[in-house]
């Protein structure tokens, strides 16, 4: 009896206790076709050429194709031939580690992860970090159907460990196949988050749900290890996340509009190069965001300049631009609120519960996206808050209208949540999370109905809290009870609110009738 044989033989006694007597019979048949074909290309033991003549014996049947690849990998295991299939994949994978042991491995091992670490380990330990965002079975079956992909693309670099650098080539590539056509789009979508899950867990230990944020690799070692320290930095200064993903925005920006790739370049860094950054970022941003961006530049060549990485000290150069209001807050008219209420009716109920906040009680959007199922009082018909931009309480009455659609939208159509989720409106699709802007819903809805705003174009949310001042003035609502109404704490910060009071902008016009006059003849006759 030959090795082939005899392997045979032993996958089938396996088989025997495990399926079904037809079953069995038609495993035995399909072997048997094995055989002879072996027989015909005189092979006698397992291996790949036979497993690839055999697979490709299909006679175009899928069905046919299917039994012979499953008789292969039966046969693989049982023999230890660690045979690949066309795309160069083994046909049977090691088995990836147990919970249990991946739990207790990472007990011992801190985060960012500095020693080597098995790459199933951190699979593993990547689906644990998910669980919280209960996402659905299928979702997650993607997400592991992608991590077992990026598994064979690093067993095939010849690197079972995980390896920052060839993730992101990895990312790399697949971009290159979105690109030219060869990936779907769904497919590099997954694939790619599920690559930057494993980078963040690798990293913190952990995986929030949110925009990717780019971990860019800079192929010089002590440029990462200035970028960590920068970003250390502005942790140390109670920076908020996202101000530290803006600033890190500007970093990543900087050094490629310069061409900085070593910490020489960095430290020899000119105005000229300084200018050249503020022309790119001129031209990928609006005037306003620039109002932004370069205030965080000045800023941070100030700290390279502190920290001893460039040679001198080039804040001074930059210098922001004025930027001057040219018209009045723009705002809905009556017409066009009208039409909005409306609408609502006709869309989501979380559309119209978030709608009806702006336009009754005009809380900003991040106060909206923050509100908790606590803030709101039943019982005393009012809005509790905390302000997210300020950090000043805010308390607001319920109105009937407000309230029914927040009712309506909690019983009916928010995601339920076993945890006690405490935020009000929650992301539609898993992972049924608080949403963190509101804007894209406000623009649609006014692009649906062609509202077009007055004095200007704005399609936020803020255009709706602009439009509940505009009404306050209109009915000559004193300018303190506006103020408590919007949670400001300075009275500067009113200045572009009350820019749509006309009748009063009208009083501060200049008589036009002396132009042209000789005043200094008035002047002697008097």
């Amino acid at each position: 009896m030959t090795k082939l044989e005899s392997d045979i033989e032993l996958v089938l006694q396996h088989l025997q206790s495990k399926l079904e007597c037809q079953t069995w019979e038609s495993r035995r048949r399909y072997f048997k076709q094995m055989l002879k074909l072996a027989g015909m290309l005189n092979i006698t033991e397992p291996c790949s050429a036979l497993f690839d003549a055999f697979i490709a014996d299909d006679r175009g049947s899928e069905e046919r194709r299917s039994m012979h690849i499953r008789c292969v990998k039966l046969l693989d295991a049982a023999a230890h031939t660690n045979a690949k299939d066309e795309r160069g994949v083994l046909y049977n994978e090691q088995p990836l580690p147990d919970e249990t042991a991946v739990e207790e491995f990472f007990q011992h091992h801190g985060f960012p992860l500095k020693n080597q670490v098995d790459i199933d380990y951190l699979i593993i330990k990547a689906g644990i970090e998910m669980r919280h965002l209960s996402l659905s079975s299928s979702t997650m079956g993607q997400y592991q159907q992608a991590w077992v992909g990026i598994r064979r693309y690093c067993i095939s670099h010849g690197i079972t460990v995980y390896d920052n650098e060839l993730i992101h080539k990895f990312l790399h590539e697949i971009n290159l196949q979105r690109n030219n056509g060869t990936m779907n789009e769904w497919k590099w979508k997954i694939n790619r988050k599920a690559a930057y899950v494993l980078i963040e867990v690798a990293r913190t230990g952990f995986f929030h749900w949110g925009l990717i944020q780019q971990v860019v690799t800079y192929g010089n070692p002590h440029l990462e290890d200035i970028h960590i320290q920068f970003r250390n930095l502005l942790v140390q200064r109670n920076l908020s996340d996202s101000t530290i993903n803006l600033n890190d925005y500007v970093f990543r920006r900087t050094f490629a509009f310069c061409g900085i790739s070593s910490p020489e370049d960095l430290f020899q860094l000119s105005p000229d190069q300084v200018q050249l950054s503020i022309g790119k970022f001129s031209s990928i941003c609006c005037q306003r965001s620039m109002a932004t961006i370069l205030p965080i530049l000045r800023s941070m060549i100030g700290i390279f300049y502190a920290q001893g990485w460039i040679e001198k000290d080039l804040s001074g150069i930059v210098m922001s631009g004025f930027v001057q209001r040219g018209s009045v807050a723009a705002y809905i008219s009556t017409k066009d609120e009208e039409e909005l209420i409306m609408q609502l009716d006709k869309e989501p109920k979380r559309s119209k519960a978030i709608v009806l906040i702006a336009l009754r009680l005009g809380l900003r959007d991040c106060d909206i996206c923050n509100l908790t199922l606590r803030e709101i009082d039943w019982t005393h018909d009012r809005i509790c808050l905390m302000q997210k931009k300020t950090g000043e309480p805010l308390v607001l009455p319920l109105l009937p209208d407000v309230g029914n659609a927040l009712m309506d939208y909690i019983t009916t159509e928010r995601p339920q949540r076993q945890d006690n989720y405490p935020y009000v409106f929650l992301r539609q699709k898993a992972p049924h999370i608080k949403m963190t802007s509101v804007y894209t819903m406000c623009a649609k809805l006014l692009a649906k109905l062609n509202i077009r705003p007055v004095n200007g174009t704005g399609h936020g949310m803020h255009l709706f809290r602009y439009s509940m001042v505009h009404k306050l003035l209109a009915a000559k609502v004193p300018h303190q009870v506006i103020t408590d109404t919007l949670g400001h704490t300075s009275i500067e910060s009113d200045k572009p609110y009350l820019s749509m009071e006309d009748s009063m902008l009208k009083l501060c016009a200049l008589d036009l009738s002396v132009i042209g006059g000789i005043s200094w003849k008035v002047k002697a006759h008097e």
